[in-house]
């Protein structure tokens, strides 16, 4: 082979080697729970706890530092019948929703880790990051799952209010802490938590007030059924302007999990000037 060939070949070998190796990447899984608090569950109450999952990609930029970009999914749910407070209770207000999230958070070794040193396999970290995600509540009404957003049910986007209808996508801070273990050079378990702040206050619809309907179409009938379901095992308590959620804050989520990630090891480009290349 001639000098030329002979470094074109060892060049383009590199590049595809190149593409496939990653000093410090993993690939992994994790399975757990989701779980929601607002205007619904407002003492950590975990009895409408759903399932969480996800896929995500981790980068180390040393023993300390590594970014980690993920795609979860998540079922939240909360009823006014899990809460002790007799005005909850009356309301009588319940919802579920999915969430898809696109996470990017960086996390912070407490311990120096190395998957390929075993002294170093192991570490706490704490994570921050920014995250997209998407929800839609919904309520069962009649045997139907009823889509909550469409039917303003604090009036947001009637001619009856100033709100405008909330939008079904939103932002949120990613905070938790977690713990991994390299059992393997190639194979990284773990465990870990993570609140999401997110920026809106109607995961479960509720944020207000009850509204007034006082221009009624079909549609918005319907939306006042939704919006004040107290009647159902009480006198109605959906008087225009009465407290109906609180917007002091937002609501959060929560993703709970075990983790298996996959490292991809570095793949040393063969030396061109060694016998048999």
């Amino acid at each position: 082979m001639s000098p030329v060939k002979h470094w074109l070949s060892f060049i383009v070998l590199c590049l595809s080697i190149g593409n496939l190796s990653a000093q410090g990447l993993s690939i992994g899984v994790w399975v757990g729970i989701s779980n929601y608090f607002g205007d619904l569950n407002t003492t950590a109450n975990f009895e409408y706890a759903g399932p969480g999952t996800g896929i995500f990609l981790r980068k180390a930029f040393n023993t300390r530092f590594a970014y980690k970009g993920s795609i979860n999914y998540g079922k939240i749910a909360f009823s006014d019948e899990a809460n002790d407070n007799v005005y909850q209770k009356t309301r009588n207000l319940s919802f579920e929703s999915p969430i898809i999230e696109f996470s990017n958070e960086l996390e912070f070794n407490f311990f120096k880790f190395d998957v390929k040193e075993e002294k170093h396999n192991f570490t706490p970290y704490l994570l921050i990051g920014f995250s997209v995600f998407y929800f839609n509540p919904t309520t069962e009404l009649d045997g139907m799952q009823v889509r909550l957003q469409e039917y303003a049910t604090e009036g947001q986007g009637t001619e009856d209010s100033e709100k405008r209808k909330y939008t079904r996508a939103s932002f949120a801070v990613p905070m938790g802490f977690g713990f991994k273990y390299s059992f393997d050079p190639r194979w990284t378990l773990g465990l870990e938590g993570g609140i999401r702040k997110t920026f809106t206050d109607y995961l479960d619809d509720i944020s207000g007030t009850y509204p007034e309907f006082v221009n009624n179409t079909p549609d918005n009938s319907l939306g006042e059924r939704l919006s004040d379901r107290s009647s159902e095992v009480s006198e109605p308590i959906g008087l225009p302007g009465k407290q109906r959620g609180s917007n002091n804050r937002k609501d959060d989520y929560l993703f709970v999990g075990l983790s298996l990630s996959y490292n991809i090891l570095k793949v040393r480009c063969p030396d061109p000037s060694s016998k048999g290349f």
